[in-house]
């Protein structure tokens, strides 16, 4: 008896690869998970800004100090002179043109030129740049500015102000204000005959 055989052929049916996307409970988990950074690092960016804030008051309060100094040791009025627009500061010095320039005297000392017998020209004064980088013009970093000047006058809120140092180091009260477009403010206090520049929070 002849027969054929056949051979048996299993055929699997293919399976159904997994759907793409994420499924709800995947979605709760990285939204939880996204809120759980939110909440540690937003207050850390607060303290950030702050902190980059009182870093530009402490700048402005170190140039105050050191007019102060100056005019102390040199015996010359200084200001530390502020663009409220621009946000832009820099020391400067009551002197003229010939002493900022280190100039002499305009005679000549040698003996072959007769002196004139009239009284000799005041060089006209007024307040330039002090030698050094000090003396250029420094800008507060973005996105701090200044929001205005208190001054015994009262306030300014733009254009050219500043802060005047006597022979003696002695000054008018004066509170310069430092804030970003948040809201974050910092006063830089301008005491007149302590000898102190104090940076105040409670603003």
């Amino acid at each position: 008896m002849s027969g054929t055989c056949r051979a048996g052929i299993s055929r699997v049916a293919p399976t159904r690869g997994r759907p793409q996307g994420f499924t709800l409970i995947e979605l709760l988990a990285v939204a939880a998970i996204l809120a759980l950074v939110a909440g540690l690092v937003m207050p850390n960016l607060g303290g950030i800004v702050e902190w980059r804030l009182r870093g530009e008051a402490e700048r402005v309060a170190a140039r105050l100090e050191l007019a102060r100094q100056r005019a102390i040791v040199t015996g010359v009025p200084h200001r530390v002179w502020m663009d409220l627009d621009e946000a832009e500061f820099r020391i400067e010095w009551w002197v003229s043109e010939d002493q900022e320039a280190g100039g002499g005297s305009e005679f000549d000392l040698t003996g072959n030129t007769p002196l004139p017998l009239r009284a000799p020209r005041q060089p006209l004064r007024n307040f330039q740049p002090i030698p050094g980088k000090f003396g250029n013009r420094e800008v507060v970093a973005d996105p701090f500015y200044f929001e205005r000047l208190e001054t015994p006058d009262g306030p300014v809120t733009q254009g050219e102000a500043w802060v005047l140092f006597e022979r003696d180091g002695s000054a008018s009260y004066t509170e310069i204000y430092l804030e970003d477009k948040k809201g974050h403010v910092l006063a830089v206090d301008v005491y007149p005959l302590d000898d102190r520049v104090r940076i105040r929070d409670d603003v």
